[in-house]
């Protein structure tokens, strides 16, 4: 049975699709991408201030760079992000039909970058993708519908994805061997623990899950929006979960970011060193 955490509400913003959450221990802040309103945003949880850049195009996923600025993923591009103004400059762009766009991502705790796409025709064409720090890539799983939440096992052996259309979440071993598979409704972004533990956020459920390393299930939180859409951790200790949610018709809190204390920690997030 899910159960409902002490929940609270990250300032007045409202996000008409909130995704990325990740923190920044240096400034103390949560940064976080409106991909329809094209926003990366800045988020204080201490006061709940926030401010925004708007960027030229939409960006669906953050990375920080190991020399302290930030990637962002846009269409079928990675490139340098500025968070003061939004400005995006592609480094890499990686090849597929125009149907296909690239969607979240993160730097694994092996350090490559780990990026998947979206087919929206459903006919299974994206994939997953590694990229390593010369920007050298390489598909490790095809015949993907919608990639969606990708993280890695604290040790880095173990890749977590979401195929968003198939209702699946796999992980991945060594060479890209899948090991653990796991049956979830409409998965959506993903955050490993201090413990191992996999937190998926199932869009549309206004719930969270936590699965063992082997994807077997452990708990469920409720949120307080039925499109929940990633989850990840920070402040003091990251003993802070951050919840980033879309807009939906009757859902007062729809847009919002929570945060709460759910008993376990997360790990600082991994900085991706481009070697160029």
């Amino acid at each position: 049975m899910a159960v409902t955490p002490d929940w609270s509400v990250l300032g007045d913003l409202r996000c008409e699709l909130g995704e990325c959450p990740v923190w920044d221990e240096p400034s103390a802040r949560l940064h976080l991408v409106d991909i329809h309103a094209r926003r990366l945003w800045t988020l204080d949880p201490a006061t709940g201030a926030a401010s925004a850049a708007t960027c030229g195009r939409a960006v669906t996923a953050l990375v920080p760079r190991a020399d302290g600025g930030w990637l962002g993923v846009s269409g079928r591009d990675i490139g340098t992000l500025d968070p003061g103004d939004g400005a995006f400059q592609p480094l890499l762009c990686l090849p597929g039909p125009p149907e296909l766009a690239l969607n979240d991502a993160v730097c694994g705790r092996d350090g490559n970058l780990y990026v998947g796409s979206i087919d929206r025709t459903r006919a299974e064409r994206a994939a997953l993708y590694r990229v390593e720090g010369d920007l050298n890539h390489r598909i490790l799983a095809g015949r993907v519908g919608a990639s969606n939440g990708v993280d890695t096992s604290p040790d880095g052996r173990l890749l977590y994805h979401a195929d968003s259309f198939a209702d699946t979440v796999t992980a991945y071993g060594q060479h890209g061997r899948p090991v653990y598979a796991v049956r979830v409704a409409h998965p959506d972004g993903i955050a490993v623990d201090a413990d191992g533990g996999v937190w998926v956020a199932s869009w549309g459920s206004g719930t969270l899950f936590r699965y063992t390393p082997d994807l077997a299930p452990d708990r469920a939180l409720c949120v307080p929006a039925p499109l929940v859409t990633n989850v990840s951790f920070g402040g003091p200790g990251y003993r802070w979960m951050f919840v980033t949610t879309a807009r939906s018709d009757g859902a007062e809190l729809s847009g919002a970011v929570l945060t709460a204390d759910v008993g376990v920690a997360g790990l600082p997030p991994a900085r991706f060193a481009v070697q160029r």
